[in-house]
C-alpha cells in the first residue's frame, strides 16, 4: 500500500482514533507527517498524544513540519513503553522472552509495543505505571517567563490557563514589562526539547493549541 510515498498531511481532519496512526506505520516509506488541530493532536494532553505519534511511527523524521531528533524519538519511545507496561503485562506480556505472550488484542492496540521491548528491553516491574485517560478540561500552566534579549529583566513565573489565547498573553505581559502589545513577539521551548523555539504566531489561538505545557518557558522579545 503506498510504497513510495515519503510525505502525508492530515491536517483538519477530525481524526480521533489511534488505530489511523498505527495503520501509517505500514508505510514504510513515510518519512514526514503533518497532523495538526484533529481531535487526537489537540488540548491538555497533546504533547502526549504527539509523543505517542513518534513511538507508534517508527521511521518518522518530521512531525508537524518539525524534526524528530534522535534524543526526541528515544524519550518518545520509552515514555510510551512505561505508559502502557502494565497493560502489557496484565495482557500476557513477561520479562521472560519464554513467557511473553501478549493478547492478540493487546497487539492489535499497539503494534509496535514488541519492537520497543526488544529495543530497549521489556520494562520492569519497577517502571510499570497506569495510563492516566487524557485529561480534557481546562488546566492552570505553571510557566516561566525569560526575556533573552534583556538581561536586565529577571525571570517571572506565572500560572496560566491553557485556554487563554496568545493575544491575551500578550495583554498580560504588555502590563507586566510596560511594552505595547503590538511591540511584543513570543515564543515557548521545552524542557523536553532543549534547543528548540516553537513560535506563538497566531494571536487567536490558545497555549493549548501550541502544546505548552507545565514547567515550559515563555520567550518574550520586543
Amino acid at each position: 500500500m503506498f510504497p513510495a510515498l515519503q510525505s502525508l498531511v492530515v491536517d483538519d481532519n477530525r481524526i480521533s482514533q489511534w488505530s489511523f496512526i498505527d495503520e501509517l506505520d505500514k508505510l514504510r516509506s513515510l518519512h514526514s507527517l503533518s497532523c495538526l488541530r484533529n481531535p487526537l493532536t489537540v488540548g491538555s494532553a497533546a504533547r502526549t498524544s504527539l509523543q505517542f505519534i513518534i513511538a507508534k511511527i517508527g521511521q518518522l523524521r518530521t512531525l508537524n513540519r518539525c524534526e524528530v531528533r534522535p534524543e526526541e524519538r528515544r524519550g518518545a519511545e520509552l515514555d510510551y513503553r512505561k505508559a502502557f507496561g502494565k497493560e502489557w503485562k496484565a495482557a500476557g506480556g513477561h520479562q521472560d522472552p519464554g513467557q511473553d505472550r501478549p493478547s492478540a488484542a493487546f497487539l492489535a492496540a499497539h503494534p509496535r509495543y514488541q519492537a520497543l521491548c526488544r529495543k530497549y528491553g521489556a520494562p520492569e516491574d519497577g517502571e510499570l505505571k497506569t495510563q492516566q485517560p487524557f485529561l480534557l478540561k481546562n488546566q492552570l500552566l505553571t510557566l516561566k517567563i525569560s526575556c533573552p534579549d534583556r538581561p536586565d529583566h529577571s525571570t517571572l513565573e506565572r500560572q496560566l490557563p491553557d485556554s487563554m489565547t496568545v493575544q491575551k498573553v500578550k495583554g498580560l505581559l504588555s502590563r507586566l514589562l510596560k511594552v505595547p502589545v503590538s511591540d511584543l513577539l513570543l515564543a515557548y521551548e521545552s524542557p523536553k526539547m532543549p534547543g528548540r523555539e516553537i513560535e506563538l504566531e497566531n494571536d487567536q489561538q490558545s497555549l493549548q493549541f501550541y502544546s505548552v505545557e507545565s514547567g515550559d518557558c515563555l520567550l518574550v522579545r520586543w
